[in-house]
């Protein structure tokens, strides 16, 4: 069972692809610049923590459970791995286009620092084009409600990361009980979750969703539209590209992921105690997720 937890970390901190390695390439771009480069990354983890919440709007009147796994990816687009940095006036060109996080590995451009004559060649990207997330979930619902968990507990990746935590905690309600012999079941759910990796970043998400489902025997649509927000607080070091001086900076700021709306639509098979379900989102950030657990 240990594997299974520490799969699912591993998977949980790829959306960060390995931060150690993240947070070195930060270390070489002053604040103006440096949020360029990761927004992708918080656009893309937001996407991925915001789905996979729900797969059917049906709710036990008297108590029905499911555990499984929820897996989720994004196809990183070619706009994501580009970005111009404003890297200010201690660099000339201040202004160049040059690798995101997402970007080739040496996509990074080249410039001056101050009077220095040499070159300064900015970081490249990690040239991932797919960006997965993998979560365990819990779900236990009666009287037409739900509560939904989510969690991963102090994961240790390696020494540069430190350790993955994450928690999120939802609730759902049935619509549809409410409209005497109403074809579909609607429920509402709204979800918060909280993830921390290492001491490098903290995230806080949240989704209100509406959706809907019609099960046909074996098989079940679904389908909804939520409102989504995802936040990060990234913390790191800025070294100048000075080579006579070891002039360290402590840089914190805050990034709002852009994925706020989304609409989603999928279906879930079921024989006997197991569910798999497959849906994809669409919003600013694209969203490919399944699932695979036991219900009761």
């Amino acid at each position: 069972m240990r594997w299974l937890t520490i799969l699912i970390g591993v998977f949980l901190v790829s959306p960060i692809v390995a931060f150690s390695q993240v947070d070195k390439n930060l270390g070489s771009f002053p604040e103006s610049a440096a949020k360029g480069y990761i927004q992708p990354l918080v656009d893309v983890m937001g996407a991925n923590l915001n789905s996979g919440l729900y797969h059917t709007a049906s709710m036990s009147k008297f108590l029905g459970f499911y555990v499984g796994v929820k897996g989720m990816a994004v196809f990183v687009p070619s706009s994501m791995k580009k970005f111009t940095a404003e890297l200010g006036s201690d660099y000339n060109p201040s202004r160049v286009e040059t690798a995101t996080v997402f970007g080739d590995k040496d996509g990074g451009a080249k410039t001056k620092y101050g009077n220095f004559p040499d070159s300064v060649k900015l970081p490249g990207g990690i040239g991932l084009k797919l960006v997965p997330l993998a979560v365990p979930q819990v779900s236990l619902s009666t009287m037409n409600s739900e509560l939904l968990v989510r969690f991963v507990t102090s994961i240790k990746i390696n020494d540069d990361v430190g350790s993955v935590d994450l928690l999120g905690i939802g609730l759902g309600h049935s619509i549809s009980q409410y409209i005497p012999m109403f074809p579909i079941n609607v429920a509402i759910q709204g979800v918060y979750q909280q993830l921390k990796i290492g001491n490098y970043l903290k995230a806080t998400a949240l989704n209100v969703n509406v959706h809907a489902s019609k099960s046909f025997v074996f098989f079940t649509l679904y389908g909804g539209v939520g409102y989504e927000t995802f936040s990060a607080d990234i913390n790191y070091s800025y070294k100048p590209p000075i080579p006579i001086a070891d002039i360290i900076k402590t840089i914190s700021f805050s990034l709002k992921g852009k994925n706020n709306f989304r609409a989603t639509a999928g279906f879930k098979l079921g024989f006997a105690i197991f569910d798999l379900n497959v849906d994809y989102s669409i919003g600013s950030v694209n969203v490919l997720s399944a699932g695979f657990g036991f219900s009761f």
